[in-house]
């Protein structure tokens, strides 16, 4: 394009310095004009580029939030199943537990699901006599309504026990890959000043153990030592027989 400029001007008669002055004048603008789509064009790909970082950060975040676990609920047996759950109450983890507390591979397809729902179908198929249910959160109100939705359950089953655990016990569990349920029990035994041997409670089974801190809570509730079985972040207790 300047090469052009110039073989034009060659081709004019006029004073050397006035065709010099134009001549620059002419390939400066031309070049101005070049510049301003490349300016344009790369301040629209930097807005894109801004917009798109904006947009992985949201949804990262938003990802973060909703993998949180914040409650948990621990059904023991014979066996365990720890779900926890996100501040939507929507299962982001499920862990099951042999009869001795150890980790196994099994698996359920339950992840994503509502609470009450998730609730129906691992209790609906409860076989065990007695099931011990501990539940857990990071606030008082979302265990209350965990309580109040189990107590449905309570209602129609032969003999459903729930505990309130703490936030602390909930993370300690985790961190230990136990059943919270049977972290809670083991927990609220050693605590009791009573004679329980500390190795004897790991090693028995998460059935007797249950059965064992069962027992206890029942005694330390005759003995007036628990004056409200129904709350309580740390070992309360409600049981209903039929």
């Amino acid at each position: 394009m300047n090469r052009k400029i110039k073989d034009a001007f060659n081709r004019v008669t006029a004073e050397k310095d006035l065709m010099q002055h134009t001549e620059d004048a002419v390939i400066l603008y031309m070049r101005t004009q070049n510049e301003k789509p490349q300016i344009v064009k790369n301040s629209r790909k930097r807005n894109i580029g801004l917009a798109l970082a904006f947009v992985f950060v949201f949804a990262f975040s938003s990802l973060f939030v909703y993998l949180q676990p914040v409650s948990a609920v621990s059904i023991n047996s014979t066996s365990s199943v720890e779900v926890y759950f996100n501040r939507f109450n929507r299962v982001v983890e499920v862990i099951s537990y042999d009869e001795n507390g150890e980790p196994t591979s099994e698996e359920m397809a339950i992840q994503n699901k509502g609470f009450e729902e998730v609730m129906d179908e691992i209790l609906s198929d409860a076989d065990a006599e007695d099931v011990y249910v501990t539940v857990a959160s990071r606030n008082e109100a979302a265990t209350r309504e965990m309580v109040a939705n189990l107590t449905t359950h309570q209602e129609m089953m032969r003999n459903m026990h729930i505990y309130q655990s703490s936030e602390e016990i909930m993370k300690k569990a985790r961190e230990n890959e136990m059943s919270m349920g049977r972290m809670h029990a083991m927990h609220e035994l050693q605590e009791s000043g009573e004679e329980y041997n500390t190795t004897d409670i790991e090693t028995e089974s998460t059935q007797e153990l249950m059965e064992a801190f069962d027992r206890h809570h029942q005694e330390m509730m005759r003995g007036g030592h628990m004056h409200r079985p129904g709350g309580g972040m740390n070992g309360g207790h409600m049981n209903r027989s039929r």
